[in-house]
């Protein structure tokens, strides 16, 4: 038996043994903060998390309330700040709040298996990686009253490492991320004007409708690595929302102590569906009553795009789509880093089918392209597999991804698919 076919077989025996743990572990039914706080399944709010439902995507700029009536759902008792009659006598009194009773806090943990699959000609020793945990994230969100809200996000991973001889392996150590926000909700009524301070960052500074945080592939988006990365520092901004529209915009303090500071705006555009402030429609898909097939449907089409101003002479503008019928959602999107400096421009575009299969299995197909101003630097990729719930809360990644166009290799004398890579990733939460 050679080398390369022992890492395969390896490979299968371990993506099988998580299987076979994910699939045994009854007690692993254990469901993260939200879940907790109105006695329901994590799919209510998540289709094949992180990605999320329409009533998630409704919940989440509600301040993690449930839009239209969120006490009648409430599960977990809260502590009172307060008393009702506080408002009356304000301000002469505190205004009343409350905050969740139980420490509202989540872990996920991720870990993955990363078989290298290019050429052989490729200098890296151990084609077969194996990090366990990845990362580790300590998650904390939740109401603060009626009009206020909160989210804190603790992030450890695995440290990077050197792969001698391969050019661009090196990430060098990862150290321990912190980020978080507070945000002051309808202070003109009816969700219209909100205003969000804190680590704001390159979650929302992105196609809106494909942010980094709900993606359901292990694999980042080009856009995300090449456009919109190093834009996780804190700002300040202000959103709000309608039935069939939502729009933001900030301003972001460099990560550094230099620089004046970029903004941004962003906005999307619905049509159909249960809206962006969960009205337009119905408890048989999409409500809590949910049955267990159809969650996620949501037939509907989404117009997203942005636009961002850097001090750094750096612009960036893209726009995306997402069509969703029944079981299929269809997406694309394109977005531009325009540079000063001549001859540093980039732009990426993808394109991607996600199909619901089961309520437990999503087949998804990505194409991606960057084109890069800078000589030898375009590249463009194919990423395949699906995710698998073996509970609610329990995800499997099994994806591999296959590079059409690969010009930095290439020009270093290598073959363009030595980045080809084969990708196990199990992922739960609690």
């Amino acid at each position: 038996m050679n080398r390369r076919t022992l890492q395969v077989l390896i490979s299968v025996i371990l993506m099988a043994s998580f299987l076979w743990v994910a699939h045994f572990s009854k007690n692993a039914e254990a469901i993260p903060t939200l879940a907790r706080k109105y006695k329901t399944t994590c799919m209510t709010c998540h289709a094949t998390y992180p990605r999320l439902t329409a009533l998630g995507e409704a919940l989440r700029l509600n301040g993690f309330k449930m839009p239209e009536g969120d006490e009648m759902y409430i599960k977990e008792e809260v502590v009172s700040q307060g008393a009702e009659a506080y408002k009356r006598v304000f301000p002469q009194a505190v205004w009343p709040s409350n905050i969740p009773g139980p420490p509202p806090i989540s872990l996920r943990v991720i870990g993955d298996v990363e078989v290298d699959t290019g050429d052989e000609a490729s200098t890296r020793d151990n084609k077969t990686k194996i990090e366990f945990p990845h990362e580790v994230e300590v998650l904390s969100m939740g109401a603060i009253g009626d009009n206020m809200s909160f989210h804190l996000e603790l992030e450890f991973e695995h440290p990077g490492e050197e792969v001698e001889g391969v050019t661009g392996e090196y990430e060098g150590p990862k150290e321990i991320g912190l980020a978080a926000w507070l945000m002051w909700e309808d202070i003109l009524g009816e969700n219209f004007f909100n205003i969000r301070g804190g680590n704001i960052g390159a979650n929302e500074i992105a196609l809106p409708n494909t942010r980094d945080h709900s993606r359901i592939t292990k694999e980042h988006y080009f856009y995300r690595d090449k456009i919109t990365k190093g834009l996780a520092g804190p700002g300040l901004e202000v959103n709000g929302f309608g039935r069939n529209w939502r729009y933001a915009g900030g301003f972001v303090k460099p990560q550094d102590e230099f620089g004046d500071g970029s903004s941004y705006v962003q906005g999307a555009l619905k049509f159909g569906g249960l809206g962006f402030d969960g009205s337009g429609g119905t408890t048989e898909e999409g409500g809590l009553k949910t049955p267990p097939t159809g969650y996620w449907r949501d037939d509907s089409i989404l117009f997203g795009g942005f636009f961002y101003k850097g001090d750094d002479d750096i612009d960036r503008y893209g726009f995306d789509a997402r069509w969703n019928f029944k079981d299929l959602s269809l997406a694309a999107g394109y977005a531009v880093e325009d540079n000063d400096a001549p001859g540093l421009d980039q732009d990426v575009l993808f394109a991607e089918a996600e199909y619901f299969l089961f309520p437990w299995l999503q087949p998804f197909l990505r194409y991606e392209s960057l084109t890069d101003d800078r000589p030898n630097e375009d590249q463009a990729k194919i990423l395949v597999g699906a995710a698998i719930l073996a509970r609610a809360n329990v995800k499997l990644n099994v994806e591999a991804r296959f590079f059409t166009d690969n010009e930095p290799r290439e020009t270093a004398g290598q073959n363009k698919d030595i980045d080809d890579r084969l990708f196990v990733r199990l992922d739960y939460a609690f």
